[in-house]
């Protein structure tokens, strides 16, 4: 378990055990575990250790420290590493696994990643009812986290339906555990989903309900619910609260601080990642040229690994070229995104360019315009 899980666990267990209180002030982060293994906290809050021990799985206190420590002041990194063979092995080896899924979309696309995804999907919905009851959360976390990921799949291959039930599977696991991290990066999922499918008044009220999670959550996750939330707004016509939503976005961004991001939600949104989506805000108020010359700033920032951003950035100038009536540099650009959504597996940025190719279809006297036309042609 790494320590921004630990970390997330922790804060779940802590809503668990002490259900109707606030308990934000005893929330933890990633660095808090790392202090806590370095002995620089000797002995956390009640709270924490009762947290602790849930998460742990042990019966006291003392079960919480290594017998290795010599001074005995903290957890140390061994105390989390599972023992072979155990239950919590299993759950390790689940998790690490999730994390190989998550590369894999990113190197072979989403419908490679998705077999993996759901055949753990259905080894994992097993488990809840033979591991032991200390553990059961952690099983059911994990769950509630493939299926997130399966939706967000499934979202990436412009299959609506299949990502809807995958994410309101999530949302049921994560509200067994009262799990805000999960709880509410599942509703922002669900939120994704209903603005690529159209409905934007659907899309804000789901971004609106996970941000009364944000006080919970790490920084790049309360970065990217704000994106989230920004880009919905202004698909409904409130532009000017959505630049606002983004100009606070910068605050939490994962590149704003040195190091690795806090927890494994939202580590894409980075400044570049934001500021592409002020590109897309932009259009949507109606200020195409503006929009270009954001989105132009930004796209050097994106990491041409991260292929369906990288592709959706340049989908994003795109549509501002077109909405400027600039059909030339539309196709141009789009042409440019068209083999990376491709190499990328993405349906959806695919199936956006085939609506801008309609688009742009009346142009076709323009070379840049036919010859995206023709390469678009090629892929049907």
């Amino acid at each position: 378990m790494s320590r921004s899980e630990l970390a997330d666990a922790v804060n779940a267990a802590l809503d668990r055990i002490y259900v109707g209180r606030d308990v934000t002030a005893q929330y933890v982060d990633f660095r808090w575990v790392g202090k806590l293994e370095r002995g620089e906290h000797r002995w956390p809050s009640q709270a924490r250790r009762a947290a602790l021990r849930q998460v742990l799985g042990a019966a006291t206190d003392a079960d919480l420290y290594s017998p290795r420590r010599s001074d005995g002041t903290g957890i140390t990194a061994e105390t989390i590493e599972p023992r072979p063979g155990s239950w919590d092995e299993t759950i390790h080896l689940l998790r690490e696994q999730w994390h190989l899924l998550v590369q894999n979309d990113k190197v072979f696309g989403p419908e490679y990643a998705l077999m993996g995804v759901t055949r753990q999907l259905t080894t994992i919905e097993d488990l809840p009812n033979e591991v032991p009851q200390a553990l059961r959360p952690a099983v059911i976390r994990l769950a509630a986290q493939y299926a997130e990921s399966a939706a967000w799949l499934h979202q990436s291959l412009n299959d609506h339906a299949a990502g809807h039930r995958r994410t309101r599977q999530a949302l049921a696991w994560a509200g067994q555990i009262a799990d805000p991290t999960m709880t509410a990066w599942a509703t922002y999922r669900s939120s994704q989903q209903w603005l690529t499918s159209g409905h934007p008044a659907q899309a804000v009220e789901q971004a609106e309900a996970a941000l009364l999670y944000d006080q919970k959550l790490p920084g790049p996750m309360r970065a990217a619910l704000r994106v989230q939330h920004a880009h919905s707004l202004a698909a409904t016509g409130e532009h000017r609260a959505a630049l606002r939503l983004l100009d606070a976005a910068h605050r939490w961004a994962a590149d704003r601080h040195p190091g690795k991001p806090e927890g494994e939600h939202g580590s894409y949104c980075t400044s570049g990642y934001i500021e592409v989506h002020r590109g897309a805000c932009l259009r949507l108020a109606q200020r195409p040229q503006e929009a270009i010359g954001v989105i132009d700033e930004a796209l050097p920032t994106i990491p041409r690994r991260h292929r369906q951003d990288f592709a959706s950035a340049l989908l994003n100038k795109a549509m501002a070229h077109a909405a400027a009536n600039q059909p030339d540099q539309a196709a141009a650009t789009a042409h440019h995104a068209l083999p990376i959504a491709r190499r990328a597996g993405s349906r959806r940025i695919l199936h956006q360019l085939a609506h801008l190719g309609t688009a742009v279809n009346v142009h076709q006297q323009l070379p840049e315009v036919r010859a995206f036309l023709d390469d678009l042609k090629k892929g049907t």
